[in-house]
């Protein structure tokens, strides 16, 4: 697998950090922190600015969150996993007129997103960590985070999407159709994927049905499930 997959976190430049450096961090070399991995959240964060500016720049993948975003009713409460800086999927949802609250773990990127997006909730929290506002919403979507959680750390985060949807609630998120393990070229850290067949059978297990997959520009692969209404058997 390539980087294509992992095109929404990528950076058109590693600014002054050299990955070389990330990578040592990764490794625990020169802090004493062993074999510790520098997750996702931190990286992003290092290289906030860099990351802001090339996705700021990108249109990759906004043809889709139009289409789903219009199946959604005007004034859908929709939670945003992973927000970045809010260009360009943030804009796509509010533009659409539904209701927005967002997540992220960057501080950076939060502080810019709120800029940008003053009126929108915003938590700074982990996908995995955060009480999502303690409510629920109709619709959940996460863009490019899925495959920097480890295969285990996945299933949690759909057990937590399952608790937030409510019934009949719809879940965009992008992962790759094939299933394996690669390092991301761009950030040197892992990537893990499920693939289609296991992302199918986890989700159907936790109470969703695949609707379908779309593939953008960027060849980015994304599942569009529905929470199941088990009150309607």
């Amino acid at each position: 697998m390539g980087s294509r997959w992992t095109v929404w976190r990528h950076l058109s430049t590693l600014g002054s950090t050299p990955l070389s450096a990330l990578l040592d961090l990764q490794e625990g070399h020169g802090n004493g922190g062993g074999s510790r991995m520098i997750d996702a959240g931190r990286f992003y964060e290092m290289q906030a600015l860099q990351y802001l500016d090339a996705r700021d720049r990108s249109s990759v993948g906004v043809e889709i969150v139009e289409r789903w975003a219009r199946l959604l009713p005007f004034g859908t409460p929709v939670i945003e996993i992973a927000c970045g800086g809010g260009y360009p999927i943030t804009q796509v949802l509010v533009d659409s007129g539904l209701a927005v609250w967002a997540i992220d773990t960057s501080p950076t990127l939060l502080r810019q997103f709120r800029l940008r997006f003053p009126s929108v909730p915003t938590q700074c929290a982990s996908a995995l960590d955060s009480n999502y506002f303690g409510r629920t919403f109709e619709a959940v979507i996460s863009v490019g985070l899925v495959p920097f959680l480890r295969e285990d750390e996945q299933l949690t985060l759909f057990h937590r999407v399952s608790e937030i949807l409510e019934p009949r609630g719809r879940f965009l998120f992008t992962a790759p159709v094939e299933s394996g393990t690669w390092q991301d070229v761009t950030t040197g850290l892992k990537c893990w994927s499920l693939g289609r067949v296991s992302y199918t059978r986890a989700l159907q297990h936790i109470g969703f049905r695949m609707i379908r997959t779309h593939a953008d520009e960027g060849e980015n692969n994304y599942y569009e499930v529905e929470k199941i209404d088990r009150t309607a058997w």
